[in-house]
């Protein structure tokens, strides 16, 4: 009975995957091995030359089921934004507890979560 109710392409729609990744231009990614005889003298070209002018961006995506979600791409901040954005954060963390208890308010008294209890008590 069990595997007459899987199916897969429902199952499936009901969950999205998402991926982070930093793209390196101008750079390496993880370390560089040179393999040579210890009689071998070494030479800077065994190695990949660095650029003077690297560049280095954040990207995530999102897909599921026949849907692909947003793809981001982010850019450097400034130290002003840093900044900025850590006091905003330091903020929210100081006053999660007052909106965290005000959502959970208005979730409560939603239709859906009235509907949610009667379906997972019954």
């Amino acid at each position: 009975e069990h595997r007459i109710l899987w199916q897969p392409a429902e199952q499936w729609a009901n969950y999205a995957f998402t991926d982070e990744m930093s793209i390196e231009i101008g750079g390496f990614y993880g370390p560089c091995f040179v393999w040579r005889e210890k009689s071998e003298k070494w030479e800077d070209d065994y190695v990949r030359a660095k650029k003077k002018q690297r560049a280095s961006i954040m990207c995530r995506g999102m897909i599921s089921y026949d849907w692909k979600g947003p793809f981001w791409v982010w850019e450097s901040e400034t130290e002003e934004e840093k900044a900025r954005a850590t006091k905003d954060i330091i903020n929210y963390n100081d006053n999660y507890g007052e909106e965290e208890s005000c959502l959970n308010t208005a979730w409560w008294a939603s239709e859906e979560w009235k509907e949610l209890q009667i379906r997972e008590l019954s």
